[in-house]
């Protein structure tokens, strides 16, 4: 389903840390998702409106960590639905787990669904941050009982068989998109899945699509420039 968040709601995501390092954008908004693990934005520059994918990864190694994280989310959300009158859905956009699961308290969180819950609208749609946890709230239909479904967008990935090169490849070619867009890959493990710096996979006088790359020990996100994409 695509859930379409105007620019006053998301204005708040241009804050996430994936982000340090961008380019000056006025504005961000939510498309939704076109592939469950391959997130649709529009940001506005001074040129215009751009695509841009966000495709978020983490090391197959980690697989119990992430899915530890997801655990709390629902417990989360099982937590707020006694207090939430509607249907609702939340999507995950950006989260860091090896910051932010220490500091996750899921009674702290679930008070934040409940009271964002509130809004007057039956179609509203609410961006809730909790540290650098990052989620689109949306109200599907009225109801008189609570009920919230979470969906995240990660694509676990084995550490040393997946070359960066063709993993780019493959989210360009699922955008449909090309060279006319942002490619943004979020790399959720504890180590970086690939050892990249600025312009590691390729010439940028050869650039084809414009692709970063942010890893949560990075100062700021990395311009890639992967040839032959």
């Amino acid at each position: 389903m695509t859930i379409e968040a105007d620019h006053e709601t998301m204005r708040s995501f241009l804050q996430a840390g994936i982000f340090s390092g961008s380019p000056s954008w006025r504005s961000i908004t939510f498309q939704g998702a076109i592939r469950p693990k391959l997130l649709r934005f529009e940001v506005t520059e001074v040129a215009g409106t751009k695509p841009l994918y966000l495709a978020a990864v983490i090391s197959r190694d980690e697989k119990m960590a992430w899915q530890s994280f997801q655990d709390l989310l629902g417990h989360a959300a099982n937590l707020a639905r006694g207090g939430m009158t509607g249907i609702f859905g939340l999507e995950i956009l950006s989260a860091d787990i090896q910051n932010g699961v220490r500091h996750f308290n899921a009674g702290d969180f679930s008070s934040l669904l409940i009271n964002h819950s509130k809004g007057p609208d039956a179609a509203f749609k609410t961006l809730i941050r909790y540290g650098q946890l990052f989620c689109l709230l949306h109200k599907r239909a009225p109801a008189d009982w609570g009920k919230i479904e979470v969906k995240t967008h990660v694509e676990i990935l084995e550490p040393g068989k997946t070359r960066p090169e063709l993993f780019i490849k493959k989210v360009v070619r699922e955008s449909g998109q090309g060279t006319g867009a942002i490619y943004w890959i979020h790399d959720m493990s504890a180590n970086p899945l690939w050892s990249l710096g600025e312009g590691a996979v390729g010439d940028p006088e050869n650039a084809a699509p414009e692709v970063y790359f942010f890893h949560h020990s990075f100062k700021a996100a990395r311009r890639l420039f992967p040839a032959a994409c």
